[in-house]
């Protein structure tokens, strides 16, 4: 394939995959991310593609919207799942280290609270768990993030393809321009949650939630569970050896720049004991408030 060649198909996909324009993601040679806060060139597409560099696409914007829902699978058997979805939607399979990534893209950018109950629906339609991206509906820091396709994964060596698409290079002529899953679709399958505990009401006190995020700062909470020097920590959610995970203490709020989140202390909690909102409210309620 040719220098021109090549910068073609940077250019397309930089629009399919690029969400956010003033910072980026980059894989180490471990599989884990860094953040990088300067923008994006489509130059480093074009490293990407050679297999020069490894990127990674936060999945929100700025404005917290989300152009593609993702769903990971780590397994052979919902990997049969994802094929299900494929056959029904308007979507792309990727292969990858473990599973498969399902791509489904958006006619326009909806919102992120969108994209991620869309996902979560999916997953509730079909049947199964697996990890949805964007993983936050909204959050201060950027968000998740995952590996932009066509590149080499730093850890395996291996560039992954889209499955049923023909060769490398026919993959990404249809990549600069994906199918798109219908609004109505996006609407029919948005993730309902049945309630299982009464819904927190307000009190005399104001709002609980509100008042559990007065109560404390993020770093004085995090640091319960993170070893924190000065703002910057190893991330609890993942496999961490780049201390990834910080606290901005100006805004009040904690993430992991390897795409784990971030968020206030109920965000860190939910994710730490894997519970829900309600859940993460009562529990640090009696906990920080005494009850």
């Amino acid at each position: 394939m040719s220098n021109n060649e090549i910068l073609k198909f940077a250019q397309g996909l930089s629009k399919t995959f690029i969400q956010r324009w003033d910072l980026y993601a980059q894989q180490m040679n471990d599989g884990s991310y860094v953040c990088v806060k300067k923008p994006p060139t489509v130059n480093m597409m074009v490293d990407h593609l050679k297999g020069e560099i490894t990127l990674g696409s936060y999945v929100r914007d700025r404005e917290n919207r989300a152009r593609f829902v993702v769903i990971d699978v780590d397994d052979g058997e919902n990997l049969e799942k994802l094929n299900e979805i494929y056959k029904d939607i308007p979507s792309y399979l990727e292969d990858s280290r473990r599973g498969g990534h399902l791509w489904m893209f958006m006619e326009k950018p909806i919102t992120g609270e969108k994209a991620k109950l869309f996902g979560l629906g999916v997953l509730q339609h079909y049947g199964f768990d697996a990890e949805v991206f964007p993983k936050q509906g909204e959050s201060q820091g950027p968000g998740s993030l995952i590996r932009v396709p066509f590149g080499i994964h730093r850890k395996t060596g291996v560039r992954y393809p889209f499955l049923n698409l023909g060769n490398w290079r026919e993959q990404m002529d249809e990549m600069m321009n994906p199918k798109t899953v219908p609004l109505e679709t996006i609407e029919e399958l948005q993730y309902h949650q049945q309630r299982t505990q009464p819904e927190i009401v307000y009190d005399a006190q104001g709002n609980k939630w509100e008042r559990l995020k007065k109560s404390i700062t993020v770093k004085d909470f995090v640091s319960k569970y993170v070893d924190l020097k000065g703002s910057i920590g190893h991330c609890p959610f993942h496999d961490d050896e780049h201390a990834s995970f910080g606290v901005n203490e100006e805004g009040n709020y904690w993430h992991c720049f390897a795409g784990c989140g971030g968020g206030s202390i109920i965000d860190f909690y939910m994710k730490l004991k894997n519970v829900d909102f309600n859940t993460a409210v009562d529990d640090l309620a009696e906990k920080l408030l005494g009850g």
